[in-house]
């Protein structure tokens, strides 16, 4: 039903809910324009909007706009609602088809991935994003590297494309972009072993990046040991996958943290606050570095710091590798709050700055012009996290998916 403004704001006073279809829409048939009210966390880190209402025309954000301006328009107010942006997962792996990211990711309330690595066979499907219908992917094919380089020693050669100078790297990027991908990753990971894997050497690097960047496509690297992280901002990454946890130089492991308190060695904090002041996002993937050898201060020492910087986060636990898991990655949110991140700072981390790590230009933040990709909670995530693995509706491209909780 339409209610006026002065009957909505009434039914909203007493924290009445509009009726809901269980697995279904709580919208009439045909209809492509509403509101759904309550508190709205847009998603750029501002401050939670109270009473204010999401309005919603043919799949994309018209307004956020006080409540006191909804007129004659169907609205949805459950009671204590939040609407907040869908959540991205901005690392992940395997999960291709339309039909497994609709069942694995969107039906539980993260309504975009960003796929880190797949083979060149997969982008047809990752590309394969109907609206209203699946969780969107952004994906970047198999990663580039040097012959002999990571990914190929530890995962499936399909997985790696090898370059072999700055032009061929120029060639591989404009490949991948012809095959759909968004984003372009490559690897300074030297690996955990006294000899240590090869790396591309710096003018192959940036010359990748500088293509990556030509084709407005998100420049993305994995680095675990510290020694490649320098050369990776060197070369021009926008996003560092992983937090640098181990070092090993010249064949001996090094320590990354030192003293008594256990704190960052100044070589590795110069690297942070470079990180910082040039807005490169770091993806920690604490979920699944959690579940290794290394799991320790190592891991939440760096991403504590770089947090008191001001540095920019983004959510995403690398499923499925180490037994993470699909849907809401609510333990990675959990695993940053435990290393120092504020929960409105894990919100940003897990919309707009998620994102941005995956180079999505329309969606991630409720503001005019962009997708209605929403969750609605009847709690507050700021206080309580764990909300957003219980929402009570999933909007996808405006469209109510199935509802996840009874």
């Amino acid at each position: 039903m339409s209610l006026s403004r002065r009957d909505f704001l009434k039914a909203f006073g007493i924290m009445a809910a509009f009726p809901s279809l269980a697995g279904g829409s709580p919208l009439p048939d045909g209809q492509s324009r509403y509101a759904v009210a309550g508190t709205v966390i847009t998603g750029d880190g501002t401050p939670a909007l109270h009473g204010h209402a999401v309005v919603v025309n043919r799949g994309l954000v018209e307004a956020v706009i006080p409540l006191a301006q909804i007129h004659d328009l169907h609205a949805i107010a459950p009671p204590n609602a939040t609407i907040l942006p869908g959540i991205i997962n901005c690392h992940v792996h395997r999960i291709h088809s339309a039909r497994e990211r609709r069942e694995r990711y969107l039906e539980h309330g993260v309504t975009a991935i960003g796929d880190a690595a797949s083979p060149l066979r997969a982008l047809p499907q990752l590309t394969d994003n109907p609206p209203g219908a699946t969780a969107t992917a952004a994906c970047s094919g198999p990663m580039l590297c040097p012959p002999g380089g990571y990914p190929l020693p530890v995962h499936d050669p399909e997985h790696g494309m090898i370059v072999r100078s700055p032009a061929h790297g120029r060639e591989r990027v404009k490949q991948l972009a012809d095959a759909g991908a968004g984003m372009v990753k490559l690897a300074f990971e030297p690996g955990p072993y006294p000899t240590p894997w090869p790396l591309l050497d710096l003018p192959t690097a940036s010359a990748i990046c500088d293509e990556t960047r030509r084709h407005g496509m998100t420049v993305r690297c994995h680095v675990e040991d510290f020694g490649g992280l320098e050369t990776a901002l060197d070369a021009g990454v926008t996003v560092i996958d992983h937090v640098p946890h181990r070092w090993i130089k010249d064949g001996k492991p090094q320590p990354i943290l030192t003293g008594a308190e256990r704190e960052l060695i100044p070589a590795y904090r110069k690297q942070l606050e470079r990180m910082t002041r040039e807005q490169v996002i770091l993806v920690p993937t604490l979920d699944v570095l959690s579940r290794s050898l290394w799991n320790g201060p190592e891991l939440s020492e760096p991403v504590a710091a770089f947090a008191r910087m001001g540095g920019t986060m983004a959510v995403g636990n690398d499923h499925p590798y180490r037994r993470t898991d699909a849907g809401m990655p609510i333990r990675e949110m959990h695993l940053l709050c435990k290393a120092g991140l504020k929960t409105r700072d894990i919100l940003r981390a897990g919309t707009s700055a998620s994102a941005r790590a995956c180079g999505f230009t329309n969606r991630g933040e409720l503001k005019q012009g962009m997708a209605a990709d929403m969750l609605v909670v009847q709690a507050d995530p700021l206080t309580d996290l764990d909300a957003l693995g219980r929402p009570i509706h999933v909007i996808k491209d405006g469209v109510f998916i199935t509802r996840t909780n009874q």
